[in-house]
């Protein structure tokens, strides 16, 4: 089966992106199947890449573990104002579907959609050339933007809406990466049958107990401390301000000798990343003396893996907002896959995981008071810290190991290739069978 799968942000184990469209198609690849990947090319920021070679046309091939990839040179940042990112979107978007047309005719396209307009490409090749299309959802757009406030223009989110509908429409399969993001798709109208739910995944083979990083606690002066660790971006979404706040609190209880019969951690924040607001967090956390909270740059995958293996316990934190449940955060399976408790502020589906399998504790978004008390108390208690571990690791291997997932996805492809929709449910307090039914309209 010949598999073209655009996504915007490919990446490697050599860059601090999240992985999925590498590990999923290297996946294909080994099991017989041709891939094609159109991405933005940013080789350049991969660790030990080599000097890049001319520039002077607007794209690029490569060979990566058996995935041809095209890259296409188009300028985007996340500093950029949001008439930059819309621009390097379109543009982007503009350049992706011309590659697709020129490719060898495919037997199905996946779309990752990071942006939505990622859908384009494998709209336009079912209308030109009625190639099935499978559409990804990361995240819901225009959705979440909406709810915390990102996105105000009526006319912009109209304009959205329309689109986010017309790639559902043209979809054979619509894959959401969470159980929210599955619910609201179905509360919409569109038929259970065309909506999968494959999460993102652990990487069991990467990530794990044993890999641990043995010299990263004593370079960062951490021996001895009980270590949470936040990887990822630190952006407006990620609401990381929680975290100044309960590293004052922890700092404020440690210096606090009135209750001498209550023991107070000598806990760590540690955060490995990056984003917009990393220098402003970075410059309050100075201002206020706070040493317990450590700000570190981003690492390659490959290396992140035993920084998170030396951690204590992991945080999969974000802004107080409920629209962030329909998130499927990559730190929460590279926790599970680590072995590492999980301390989380995602109600719905994320709070059933932690409790319910003992992988970790959930504390409300936004209660920087409840995050540090939680903190402190974990810290307290290594048998327990060291049993939820035990059980993330356990969930990982047996739910959403990419291998398990990557043939989930393969097996939608070739069914929307025959001519079917694939619907499925990875877990929701039981699996539902899985079926394959000829595509329905959405109501």
């Amino acid at each position: 089966m010949r598999i073209l799968y655009v996504h915007q942000f490919f990446a490697t184990r050599r860059r601090s992106h999240p992985t999925r469209s590498y590990e999923f198609a290297k996946r294909f690849v080994e099991k017989g199947h041709q891939v094609t990947l159109i991405t933005r090319d940013v080789r350049h920021l991969e660790a030990g890449r080599e000097q890049i070679a001319s520039r002077r046309l607007p794209w690029a091939r490569e060979t990566v573990d058996g995935i041809e990839v095209i890259y296409l040179r188009m300028p985007y940042a996340n500093t950029m104002g949001k008439l930059g990112r819309l621009a390097s979107f379109v543009g982007f978007t503009k350049l992706a579907c011309l590659a697709a047309l020129l490719v060898r005719r495919p037997d199905v396209t996946l779309g990752e959609a990071q942006p939505l307009t990622v859908g384009v490409p494998g709209w336009l090749l079912k209308r030109l050339r009625g190639v099935p299309f499978v559409f990804e959802i990361c995240d819901l757009w225009p959705y979440v933007p909406v709810e915390i406030g990102a996105l105000r223009n009526s006319l912009v989110i109209m304009a959205a809406t329309r689109l986010e509908e017309a790639l559902y429409d043209a979809a054979e399969t619509v894959v959401v990466c969470s159980e929210a993001s599955r619910d609201n798709l179905v509360g919409r109208g569109y038929a259970p049958d065309r909506v999968a739910l494959i999460p993102n995944a652990s990487d069991c083979d990467l990530f794990g107990p044993d890999n641990v990083d043995e010299s990263w606690r004593g370079r960062n002066e951490l021996e001895g401390k009980f270590v949470a660790l936040y990887f990822g971006a630190v952006g407006p979404a990620n609401g990381l301000d929680q975290l100044v706040a309960a590293a004052a609190r922890l700092k404020a209880a440690v210096g606090d000798e009135s209750d001498a019969d209550r023991p107070v951690a000598d806990v760590r924040i540690v955060v490995v990343g990056d984003g917009r607001q990393k220098p402003r967090l970075v410059r309050e956390s100075a201002e206020r003396g706070l040493d317990n909270l450590l700000w570190l740059d981003p690492l390659p995958k490959d290396d992140l893996a035993g920084v998170v293996g030396a951690a204590d316990v992991t945080l999969t934190i974000f802004m107080d907002n409920p629209a962030f449940e329909t998130n499927s955060p990559d730190k929460f399976f590279d926790s599970l896959a680590a072995g590492k408790p999980i301390v989380c502020n995602l109600g719905g589906w994320w709070k059933r995981l932690v409790e319910d399998e003992n992988c970790g504790a959930y504390v409300p978004g936004g209660d920087p008071a409840a995050l540090a008390a939680t903190l402190a108390a974990l810290s307290q208690e290594p048998a327990i810290v060291a049993e939820m571990g035990r059980n993330a690791r356990v969930l990982a291997e047996r739910e959403f190991d990419r291998d398990l997932l990557a043939d989930k996805v393969l097996a939608i492809l070739e069914g929307a290739a025959a001519g079917k929709a694939h619907g499925e449910q990875v877990r929701s307090g039981g699996a539902m069978p899985e079926n394959a039914a000829s595509p329905g309209a959405r109501r």
